[in-house]
């Protein structure tokens, strides 16, 4: 018995695929490399890819509705979509919001970049910078 579950641990740890896109290994457990970078890296503008200003994206972030430090952009939306009443999330609500805060970064001149890739990893293309 021992035998056979030491040969399908065995066999599922040889059957996992790297993916270079991401720059992980998945198998039984899924093993990365470099850190991923955070939401607000992936803004970034078209003449300084990798380089942009951070201390001016966060006063730009700040004017569009995400709260300092909110590195996962939620303040801008999360906040005004749960209905007081039912405590239901307002999905229509939420993307009229989200499409206000994306209008809003690019009329500050910002791009997304939405895959950075992960930090000092193979995956990382440079375009991003927190």
């Amino acid at each position: 018995m021992k035998k056979v579950i030491f040969i399908i641990i065995f066999i599922s740890i040889i059957t996992g695929c790297y993916s270079a896109k991401d720059d992980c290994y998945y198998g039984m457990t899924t093993i990365c490399f470099g850190k991923p970078y955070s939401y607000v890296a992936e803004f970034q503008k078209p003449y300084s890819l990798g380089h942009t200003d951070s201390k001016q994206r966060w006063i730009d972030l700040s004017k569009c509705g995400v709260k300092y430090g909110d590195i996962y952009l939620d303040s801008a939306w999360d906040e005004a979509i749960i209905d007081p009443t039912s405590f239901k999330i307002d999905m229509k609500k939420r993307q009229n919001l989200l499409n206000k805060f994306y209008q809003c970064m690019e009329n500050k001149g910002y791009i997304r970049i939405k895959h950075c890739g992960r930090k000092n990893s193979t995956s990382d293309k440079g375009l991003c910078n927190e």
